[in-house]
């Protein structure tokens, strides 16, 4: 239901609700672009939503989501962005990275490469983090390195051609990222702050629509 980054969750209940309380583990070195292993972290509640087959999913707390009302400008002047990408990945600049955040979407895709989220670290693009939608692989996962040092991954079965929609939220350095309806992955992004966060793609052609960012008033 999420990668190896949320962890020793447990099942709760509120009367109407059901959720995942777990941890969004933690890097021994802020620095790091190799791995995200430590024990403890964060605390990170998600909510559980079954899909019409009976399967389970899980999505942003209602509650949480709702903080989100201070609409934000883009670094693009539409909220509709195509990237496209042959031999090398293409970038464009879209959201900032604020202490918390809230961003919305919807994607669609007719290639098999990577695209999602790119983020800042150090201000060196070799070391860009992604949040990335990995066609080929069926898997929606997290990189270090820009694409070189895989972190966590999920599965993300999806379709060329289909529209999906996105929601992230991210606190501090504690991010989850959904497929709505299909897919979770919690992920971890030190040195980020107070950067741009870029769309890219890479041997993909990609349309980002109905974008959005909000923080909370």
């Amino acid at each position: 239901m999420d990668g190896k980054l949320f962890y020793a969750a447990k099942h709760v209940e509120d009367g109407e609700n059901a959720y995942m309380v777990g941890w969004a583990r933690r890097s021994g070195d802020m620095s790091s672009t190799v791995a995200v292993t430590d024990w403890a972290g964060n605390l990170a509640v998600q909510k559980i939503v079954q899909r019409e087959d009976g399967s389970l999913t899980l999505a942003p707390v209602d509650a949480v989501a709702s903080e989100f009302t201070a609409r934000r400008a883009l670094a693009v002047e539409d909220s509709h962005v195509p990237v496209t990408a042959e031999d090398e990945r293409a970038y464009t600049d879209v959201f900032t990275c604020y202490e918390s955040f809230l961003l919305s979407g919807e994607f669609r895709y007719t290639g098999e490469g990577m695209f999602g989220l790119s983020f800042n670290f150090e201000d060196d693009p070799g070391l860009n983090k992604f949040i990335a939608v990995n066609p080929a692989e069926k898997k929606l996962q997290l990189w270090f390195n820009e694409g070189d040092t895989l972190i966590t991954e999920t599965a993300a079965d999806l379709q060329p051609g289909e529209t999906y929609s996105f929601t992230y939220i991210q606190e501090g350095s504690v991010g989850i990222f959904y497929i709505d309806g299909i897919a979770s992955l919690t992920v971890r992004l030190y040195g980020a702050g107070g950067k741009p966060i870029q769309l890219f793609a890479e041997n993909n052609s990609v349309l980002f629509s109905s974008l959005r960012q909000y923080t909370r008033p």
